[in-house]
Order: C-alpha cells, then structure tokens, then sequence
C-alpha cells in the first residue's frame, strides 16, 4: 500500500468517490426511550456505582497474609 503522500490529488479524489467517502453521512437524530428503557439503564447505572464502591472498599481494605 502506498502512502497517501505518494498520491496525486485526482487520485485521491477518485478513491474517496469509489469507496463512497465524498458522500455525506445521513443524520443522526436523538431516540426517545421508553419509560422501562430508562428504568433499565438506571438501574444499570446504581449497578455500576455499587460495583465500584464494592472493589474500592476490596482494595483498600486488602487481605493481608
């Protein structure tokens, strides 16, 4: 594979149409979720903060042997 230096600008051009990079990107638009899906990721959010808690609390605490 060359680098990209190493080609002329029409190239480069030409290789950005044929692999479909000159195209804009279609727009990105925010999804309402569902109440139970924000109960869901509540849900996993207080898992995660739990989960932290637990292995900061193994950490320092340690098992001294």
């Amino acid at each position: 594979m060359k680098d990209l230096d190493q080609y002329s600008p029409d190239e480069l051009k030409a290789l950005l149409a044929d692999e479909g990079w000159d195209i804009p990107l279609a727009p990105v638009h925010r999804q309402q979720l569902k109440p139970w899906q924000q109960g869901v990721f509540w849900v996993l959010r207080i898992y995660v903060v739990i989960m932290c808690i637990i292995v900061l609390w193994a950490f320092t605490s340690g098992v001294h042997a």
